[in-house]
């Protein structure tokens, strides 16, 4: 039981990124559009989502930007004290910049960095018998992404490389003898950061002057987190290997004049990676719809993303999870109270404005209406609301 409130604290730290730890997408452009991007170039965004839409980039552009991220997440521990207690860590900021151009006429390059994640909870202020083991935790996780991309007549493909870097930190109450409440103090083995890698591809092909279609796959990238925590109480901190999922999708466009729409569908593989595989993470299908309308100078968007959560369906009643070796108790106590990643749905919505043929701006904000998880005397609750603005450069 130990170890597992242990791991709670340490990813608790990546549960608000609303499909399951990850963000819905990256750019302010694919974010007012329901996260899509799959079948449709969105600028130097397309690096995040699928690189073969680089190719459509005409000259060289510069993306700068960053989402203002805001959850609003309690939990109720009633198999302890049964209070509810809620995160201070409510606010966090995600940086993102990106820039693309190209080679020749048919071959063209991206390059992206952006934070998946930078932000925790914190419930030190908190009564470490509402269940919660005080627990506080500090996570960012960067991916460096350079790209290229090639096109021929309807046709194009791109690559990229993933570099991703890191950090994570973390502590919680806890007693080093279980039978003495009086040991409990504040454990964590510090910050601890790793570097990882992994690649993406992408298939973009134009069906019509007005329809298009793409397909994506992206690696798995593992990391390891050295020392980060005393598991088993045994004096040596431990490591652990946590892994970001797989994922593919396929997706449809539709552009005519000032309107356009895409809808994608993706699929994020949580059941076969470390760390998520151990506590009954199903695979998450994920639908999106945006919709674009230029009018002059200002264009409005908006969309609609929906995820079933890959903890809703696991089931916590028997003796122990399938395929796991701990108690269902445990298992539930890591999903509900440490890592409530339980948002479904997010509306967005967004505009962009050219202040000139260099320069523009794109904001995007995206709602994630309240959701409730309950299982085996436990609930938590996770709200969240966000804001991206990014300003784009454009050379001739």
């Amino acid at each position: 039981m130990k170890r597992i409130i242990l791991l709670s604290a340490i990813s608790s730290t990546l549960l608000l990124a609303t499909n399951g730890d990850n963000m819905i997408s990256l750019g302010a452009e694919s974010r007012a559009m329901g996260g899509t991007g799959v079948a449709m170039n969105m600028g130097t965004d397309s690096v995040f989502r699928n690189p073969s839409w680089l190719a459509d980039i005409k000259g060289t552009e510069a993306m700068f930007g960053g989402t203002l991220f805001m959850p609003d997440v309690t939990g109720t521990n009633g198999n302890a004290s049964g209070q509810s207690a809620s995160s201070q860590a409510d606010i966090s900021l995600i940086p993102e910049v990106s820039h693309a151009g190209r080679i020749n006429e048919n071959i063209a390059y991206g390059v992206g960095m952006f934070g998946v994640s930078g932000m925790g909870v914190d419930y030190r202020n908190e009564d470490p018998n509402k269940g919660l083991a005080s627990m506080r935790t500090s996570f960012q996780f960067l991916r460096f992404v350079p790209s290229l991309a090639y096109k021929q007549d309807n046709l194009r493909i791109g690559a990229g490389v993933t570099l991703a870097y890191g950090a994570l930190d973390m502590s919680a109450v806890m007693p080093s003898n279980p039978n003495d409440p009086s040991t409990a103090q504040q454990r964590g083995g510090g910050m601890s950061d790793t570097f990882g890698y992994g690649a993406q591809i992408g298939v973009g092909y134009s069906i019509t002057p007005e329809v298009t279609t793409g397909l994506y796959y992206q690696t798995q990238v593992n990391t390891t987190y050295d020392a980060i925590m005393d598991f088993n109480m045994d004096g040596v901190y431990d490591d652990l290997k946590l892994s970001q999922p797989a994922e593919y999708g396929i997706g449809f466009g539709y552009e005519r004049e000032n309107f356009k729409a895409t809808i994608d569908y993706r699929k994020i593989l949580w059941s076969s990676a470390d760390g998520y595989d151990s506590f009954g993470w199903e695979d998450q299908s994920i639908y999106a719809l945006g919709l674009a309308y230029r009018m002059d100078k200002l264009t409005l968007r908006g969309g609609y993303n929906y995820a079933k959560s890959p903890i809703d369906g696991v089931n916590f009643k028997g003796a122990t999870v399938a395929g796991t070796p701990y108690p269902a108790s445990s298992i539930a106590f890591f999903n509900i109270m440490g890592f409530p990643a339980i948002s479904n749905e997010h509306i967005t919505t967004g505009i962009g404005y050219e202040f000139s043929k260099m320069i523009g701006i794109d904001m995007a904000y995206v709602y994630s209406p309240k959701e409730t998880k309950k299982s085996m005397n436990m609930t938590a609750t996770n709200e969240q609301n966000s804001i991206t603005v990014a300003l784009k450069y454009k050379f001739d």
